[in-house]
Order: structure tokens, then sequence, then C-alpha cells
């Protein structure tokens, strides 16, 4: 027989000593959401009330307000891609590992450091050290009329919306042509408010430019490469920071009138120039146009980023960086797609130019990380699709880093340039690939066993000279090169040193014309 039994008076006090509490609780748990709420809506009103009395500019643009709040942003997008697992946890007493990482979008990819930077820190406006667009642009251009036989500047595009020249910096031992060497691209400001990309660029020329014919490493470097530098990716958005001195958080996309009525709004207006690559471009970044990672209304949608696509298709870069602020890291393509054929050099890489940089608290040196290959960055596109092995570097520990900090940031960054630089001519294969008969250069795919995914396009030979540059590990490897209307060769134990670059001349042969048979 089933019988209920009688609470115990001891269960009856506790079931009320928990309504009690409960209902203590109850007011203030009230008031806090009526609190939030309030606020909520406060800094709605507020938004709007500095849109509408921002103070005027001659060509309309006006606001210092955030739609999105970057330091929020930034930790959330990082809980969300590295799911409930603790970064530790992929580390060991021997250095990196291959990453464990259980349900996150990043487990295969490697990375080490993920020391807490002193972040945070952010002045409330633009410090006196960063100078309006044309007198940083009159920067380089005094460097390079002081040395014309190292560096020409070249217009390689204009700005969306105000029009203005986009400037590459051809550093070379030979700037005013086209030279047969490898390549490399550094770019700046792809954002507004991270400005340390073009003191960085900066600080890169002058390095190059003032130890030439002085010290040996230099002057090998310019002798045996061809550097470009793009300081100011985003023109118009960084004049747009500084002519209105904006404050805190400034403003991070170009000036793109999404709403086409000829006035800049910014709770409207502007896309992220890092969302408009063309990888993956449609699963990265915002869809809408008022959050400020707008990637656009369509890939290379942005003058500013066509430049630097046609910039790369000519070209043809072997590595590269994109200069960002901040949190002191090597970002690298990729995790949360599938693994990059080449994942163990490119970390490598990012690895040892990591190791170039200290940190500015001066405790240890930048972290190394994956980029999210399902966004379509600078780097995410390079690798894609050129194989170029491309870093984001984001330094810093601030946007707009502090007058006094500027210069030790720069020299532990000029460090990591050097490195790869130095890395770029070790280390690969390299050569060019012509047609037997006529001499003439051609365009073809550079496949190495091995390393070769169909989701990533492979190393090619530029339509100019045929040149090809390729970075691998020391060892021996299978090449073949393939190339429309050729027969494809095959190039079995192609030694690689580490020291040293193995130079291979190729030719091919036409496929012989297609007969077709006698209808008689």
């Amino acid at each position: 027989m089933n019988r209920r039994t009688p609470s115990s008076p001891h269960h009856i006090s506790e079931a009320k000593y928990g309504l009690f509490r409960l209902s203590a609780w109850r007011p203030a748990v009230t008031g806090l959401l009526g609190w939030l709420c309030f606020t909520f809506l406060c800094s709605l009103l507020l938004m709007r009330w500095q849109h509408k009395n921002a103070p005027p500019h001659d060509d309309g643009h006006a606001s210092m307000v955030d739609p999105n709040p970057p330091g929020l942003w930034r930790h959330f997008s990082w809980l969300k891609l590295m799911g409930a697992a603790q970064p530790e946890a992929a580390l060991n007493q021997n250095g990196p590992k291959w990453a464990n990482l259980a349900g996150s979008p990043f487990a295969g990819a490697p990375f080490t450091g993920w020391s807490a930077f002193r972040g945070g820190r952010n002045n409330a406006a633009v410090p006196g050290a960063y100078p309006h667009l044309q007198a940083l642009e009159r920067q380089f251009f005094d460097l390079i009329s002081a040395y014309p036989h190292l560096a020409h500047a070249y217009q390689i595009g204009q700005s969306t919306s105000w029009m203005q020249p986009i400037w590459g910096i051809r550093v070379s031992s030979s700037p005013d042509i086209d030279k047969d060497a490898p390549a490399l691209l550094f770019t700046g400001i792809h954002h507004a408010r991270e400005p340390l990309g073009a003191f960085l660029c900066k600080a890169i020329l002058e390095e190059l430019l003032t130890n030439y014919g002085k010290s040996a490493r230099h002057t090998r470097l310019l002798d045996s490469l061809e550097i470009w530098l793009v300081p100011v990716v985003n023109p118009d958005g960084y004049q747009y920071i500084i002519q209105n001195q904006l404050q805190f958080p400034w403003w991070r996309k170009n000036l793109r009138d999404n709403n086409g009525d000829g006035i800049f709004d910014p709770l409207v207006d502007g896309v992220d120039l890092n969302r408009n690559y063309d990888f993956n471009w449609e699963e990265g970044g915002d869809g809408n146009p008022a959050s400020w990672f707008f990637r656009g209304g369509s890939a290379f949608s942005e003058n500013e980023i066509q430049s630097l696509r046609d910039l790369a298709l000519r070209e043809n870069f072997v590595m590269g960086v994109s200069y960002h602020s901040y949190g002191e890291s090597v970002l690298y393509p990729w995790g949360n797609f599938h693994r990059a054929p080449d994942q163990e050099l490119i970390f490598d890489i990012a690895q040892r130019c990591a190791g170039q940089i200290g940190r500015l608290s001066g405790g240890g040196s930048y972290n190394v990380l994956p980029l999210n290959g399902r966004v379509g960055q600078s780097s995410i596109w390079m690798y894609g699709e050129f194989g170029t092995i491309d870093f984001i570097i984001e330094t810093g520990e601030e946007y707009f880093a502090a007058p006094e900090d500027i210069p030790r940031i720069v020299k532990e960054n000029v460090r990591g340039a050097l490195f790869l630089m130095e890395r770029a001519l070790c280390g690969g294969v390299t050569g060019h690939v012509r047609d037997r008969q006529t001499g003439k250069p051609i365009a073809a795919e550079i496949h190495v066993t091995g390393c070769d995914a169909s989701y990533v396009k492979c190393r090619r030979s530029d339509v100019a000279r045929g040149r090809f540059d390729r970075l691998l590990f020391p060892g021996n490897y299978t090449l073949e090169i393939r190339a429309p209307g050729y027969q494809a060769e095959t190039i079995n134990g192609v030694q690689i040193h580490g020291d040293r670059t193995t130079v291979l001349e190729i030719a091919m042969t036409k496929q012989p014309a297609m007969t077709l048979p006698s209808t008689n």
C-alpha cells in the first residue's frame, strides 16, 4: 500500500527558509533588471543625440559612437571560437603542440603564448604623435626623395569615398623596374583606428634605406628581394578620425556610403576592409551595414581592397604581413577550416617571427594564434588564392599607442620583419618555367607532392618572367609542373636546404596538336 509520508518539521522549515531567501532577493533582481533596461534606453538616446548634435564637418562626417564595443566583441569572439576548452590545455612543457580542443573550431591548429597583454589602457583621445594623413604621407615621400635609387612610390589605387590615392612603395636595389626576385608585402591601417601599421612601414623603410651599403645584411636583402609597403590602406577612415579629433572608440571602417544618401552616417555607413576579401567572404564579418564588421555588399566591393588584390595578382608575393593593433600576437592562416596543407611550415615561421618581437612589458615575446579561416581577411585570402604565407600581426597594447611606447613597439616589430625577409631567401625552391622551344615564360602551377589541397590554390609562376618561389622545410620533394597546352613535367628528388634556396630552370613541351580523323 502506498502512503504519502508526511513532511517533517525540519523539511518544512527548510522550505520556508528557501522561500524567504528567494523573496528577499526578488527586489534586488527586479531593481537590477530595471536599471539595465534604463541604461540601455539611455544609451540608445545618447547615440542618437550625439549623432544629431556632433560638430559638423565640411564633408558631413561626424560621430564618436561605436555600435559594437570593441573590447566586448573581441573577448566574446574568442570565447566563441575557442569553445569551452582552455587555451592552456593545448600547451605542454616542451613547447607548442597540436591543439586537441574537443568541440573547438580550431581543433588541430597550434598556438603558443596566450599570455594576457596589458591592454585596455586605450587613450580617450588621439595622442598628438599621430599626424594628419598628408603629413604622414609626407614622411614617406621625404625618405624616398633622399634615397631615389632604392625606393619609388606608385599610386596603386584610390579610396572608395574621397578618392584619395593609395600609395605603394617598392624598395629594392632597382626600384624603377619590376625586379626578377622574390617579393614581400607589408601593409598598414586596414582599420582606421589602428595607425601603428603605418609607423611600422615607415620604420621598415627607414631601416632598409639607411643601412644599405653599410650593413651586409641589409644590402643582401635589397639586392635579393623586392619589398612592397602599403602604409595606409584606409586613408579615408584615418583622416576622418584625425580631422574630427574623434575619441574612443574612434572609427574602424572606411567611409562607404552604404545607404546611398550622399551623407556619411556612422550608424549605417562604412565597410570593414579586412572582411572584404574573397575567400569565405560570405561566412565572415557581418551582413548588417550598421555593424563595425560589415563585410560589404560583395567581395572586393571596396576600391581599397581591389588595389591590394591587383597588386598581389601582379607581384605574386611569397610572404607578407598586415599590421594591426592591438594584442601582441602573430596570427596565421588558419583554424576553423580545412587543415592548411602547409600548416607546420606556416606555424614554424610564425613562431620564429613572434620570437623576434618582444612585448611592451618586457616579459616574453608575441603570441602565436590561428586566424579564423572562415572570414574574408587579408591573410586568409593571400594564402588561399596564391599560397602566399601571410600573417596578421596585432601590435602593441592599444589602438592608439601612447607616444612613449611607439619607439619600443616599432623596434621590436622591425626585427620580426627582417626575419621574414631573410626567411624568404632560404629554405625553398625558386626558378623559372619557360617554353622549351621559344624560351618564353609560362604561367604554370607548381605542385608539391604532399603539400597540395583542393581548397588552396598552389603556387604559380608569374606571367611576365615565368618566375616562381615556394617556401618549404628542408628535405626531398617531388614537384609537378602543369600548364594549359603543355605536357606536365615531374621532377623527383628535389633537395631543399635550410640555409639557401634551391634553383630550378624548367622547360615545358607543348602538347602535340590534336589530329582529327578523316571523314573520307
